[in-house]
């Protein structure tokens, strides 16, 4: 399976994924009303990477699609949202969930 092919078939229904050594697979985590939610795990990934990441996810999603983007790259607390406001899609989740990580939502507009 490659990397966008995980796109093609979303999941139905909340999926746990424990965090994995890829730190490029996206994951389908959720259905929602209106769009489906997808993880992308960049956790030891160094900047500009977990932007590069996000930008090619995000192209492979449906309007109303979310992305839930996980990070510990100081530098991305800036460029995801500044990337995301710039290309017009609303963020509707970003929070600090540890001493150097944080997990930002981007919804696909």
């Amino acid at each position: 399976m490659g990397f966008f092919d995980r796109f093609r078939n979303p999941a139905t229904s909340l999926v746990q994924s424990p965090v994995s050594p890829d730190l490029d697979a996206v994951t389908p985590v959720a259905t929602l009303e209106g769009g489906r939610r997808y993880q992308l795990n960049t956790v030891g990934q160094v900047c500009p990477f977990p932007l590069v990441e996000a930008k090619q996810a995000i192209k492979q999603l449906e309007p109303g699609d979310e992305l839930v983007i996980d990070f510990d790259c100081t530098q991305a607390t800036d460029s995801i949202p500044h990337w995301a406001a710039a290309a017009g899609y609303p963020v509707t989740n970003f929070e600090q969930v540890g001493d150097a990580s944080w997990t930002i939502t981007v919804q696909k507009a």
